[in-house]
């Protein structure tokens, strides 16, 4: 089973740097900076109020409603191991 690994930097997470390893539908965050050792791609997430606004270079421009309300700038890292 492949883990995959957002490592992020910015505002708005309980962290300045953190990380969220996922596996099988089961989300961990670490609060520290752990480059994924197989990067796929990067991305920068704006999340204000219910909104949230991601640019990526998997999946370009996505647009999605939150039920809870949160101001975020973040940019990350996307990988697996």
């Amino acid at each position: 089973m492949r883990l995959k690994i957002f490592a992020e930097f910015g505002i708005g997470n309980a962290t300045l740097f953190s990380t969220e390893v996922e596996k099988d539908k089961q989300e961990k965050r670490v609060a520290k900076f752990i480059l994924p050792p197989k990067i796929d791609g990067v991305y920068l997430r704006l999340w204000i109020y219910k909104f949230v606004l991601a640019f990526s270079t998997n999946r370009f421009i996505n647009w999605q409603k939150k039920g809870k309300v949160n101001i975020k700038i973040i940019f990350g890292v996307e990988g697996h191991r």
